[in-house]
């Protein structure tokens, strides 16, 4: 323990997952950041009334461990991005105990990395620690092995590439597996600095292979937890009834040049419903498509899926490839829809509303990204003044026909475009998003919107 004083064990109680009468212990491995600090997987805490924190022990299956601490429910905060619905996404939690921790030889602490470490050599070492169990069955001795980690182009069927990073060992290791059941939560320390780069996720990988988190994505959440805004619900079929989509053949997709692309590559955009008959898009998304589909009440399972041919898509005249000023398209459908509690129109502002008060709030729907999935969200923001947008995008941004708008990226970062900005003061569409960049700089169409 000497060696990994900084290790500690986790047991909390849960239900069985096919039996919820029938108690079962979860058991995971933590690291020891500070003495009133312990961090672990957010899955091994999931909904514990209460959890142990045991420390000092090689064995935490042993009854006898000298360090035991209960922690009750309001002291373990986790990730309020995290869904155990979604392997490894966000799986982080913070532990704080009440009464700290009596460091000495077998009890103490390890630093995490700088927000700026970069684990971008495929040569560097990294030691993975874990109270993981062989074979299925006790103790619960801890172990450690040393890995490399698999770079991006090799990471395969992980939920999210910019979150989850691999790392594997040469030779089989804990009987043919690297990670096992018990290893959750455990520290991946460099072995050039000593600091910790990672949290194991999880022992389901084939081949010797093992899936963590990089620190550096949380340091915020560790330092202090309450500093995440949680997630916003997803909306409602009715909360986004004027809210549509448009699928794309990606062999159609004139803007991207697609070369090589067939029936099976697809891109989805929003779209907005602004009545029976007239639906609003891009016009990137569907220039040069001799047809698309139109998705209404998509939150629904009673979603409708309509084919809309060339000759019902009108391409904004002034609109030009090489630009992002007048980028919008009108859909016009052959039979109205039927509007109900889940499918409906928003109104547009007059052509005299002038948005130029830069404390003015607005609502911006659309699918975003963010907890490894794609769901409908909105959030509020203020908009900003075009030229501020202008020095990313160089001369093609027209500063005097679209506006700017950013997001801390607590609500999602929008992955679709053709999305709704709605005035909080009329409850009205002042615009469209029709490109966002890597810095969280949107940009917002509203003269097209207005004319």
């Amino acid at each position: 323990m000497s060696q990994a004083k900084f290790v500690a064990g986790i047991h909390a109680p849960a239900n069985h997952p096919n039996d919820a009468n029938r108690k079962i212990t979860r058991r995971c491995t933590a690291f020891i950041l500070s003495k009133t600090e312990i961090i672990t997987n957010a899955h091994c805490v999931y909904e514990a009334p209460y959890v142990y924190v045991v420390a000092g022990t090689k064995d935490v299956s042993d009854a006898n461990q000298k360090i035991t601490i209960k922690v009750e429910k309001e002291n373990v905060a986790y990730h309020p991005y995290y869904s155990h619905l979604i392997f490894g996404a966000f799986d982080i939690a913070k532990i704080t105990l009440k009464t700290p921790l009596e460091f000495g030889d077998t009890v103490g602490s390890i630093e995490l990395v700088d927000k700026d470490y970069k684990l971008n050599d495929p040569s560097e070492v990294v030691t993975a620690y874990g109270y993981g169990v062989l074979n299925n069955i006790g103790p619960l001795i801890l172990r450690r092995c040393d890995a490399n980690y698999i770079s991006g182009i090799e990471q395969a069927n992980t939920f999210d590439l910019s979150q989850t990073l691999y790392f594997t060992t040469g030779e089989a290791m804990n009987d043919g597996k690297m990670i096992a059941p018990g290893d959750s939560g455990g520290p991946v320390v460099s072995k050039t600095n000593g600091k910790i780069v990672g949290i194991t996720t999880g022992y389901k990988i084939t081949g010797g292979r093992g899936s963590f988190l990089p620190i550096t994505l949380f340091l915020d959440f560790i330092r202090d937890p309450k500093s995440v805004k949680p997630i916003p619900p997803p909306l409602t079929p009715n909360e986004a009834k004027f809210i549509a989509d448009i699928t794309v053949t990606g062999k159609f997709l004139t803007a991207y040049n697609f070369a090589d692309a067939d029936e099976d590559d697809q891109l989805k955009f929003n779209a907005i419903i602004l009545s029976k008959t007239e639906i609003l898009t891009c016009a990137h998304g569907v220039l040069g498509a001799p047809y698309v589909y139109l998705t209404v009440n998509k939150l629904s399972r009673n979603a409708i899926k309509l084919k809309v041919t060339e000759d019902q898509i009108e391409i904004h005249k002034k609109y030009t490839l090489s630009g992002f000023a007048f980028n919008v398209a009108k859909i016009t459908l052959k039979e109205p829809l039927e509007f109900n509690d889940n499918v409906g129109s928003i109104d547009l502002v007059h052509k005299d509303y002038k948005m130029n008060d830069p404390s003015e709030m607005v609502t911006v729907y659309g699918d975003m990204t963010l907890d490894g999935t794609v769901r409908t969200r909105r959030y509020d923001t203020k908009y900003l003044d075009g030229a501020k947008c202008k020095p990313t995008l160089g001369a093609s941004f027209d500063a005097n026909h679209l506006m700017c708008y950013t997001s801390d990226g607590s609500m999602g970062t929008p992955s679709t475009l053709g999305s709704p900005m709605i005035s909080k003061k009329n409850n009205k569409l002042v615009g469209m998003t029709i490109f966002h960049s890597d810095d969280l700089c949107r940009i917002l169409d509203y003269q097209s919107v207005k004319n």
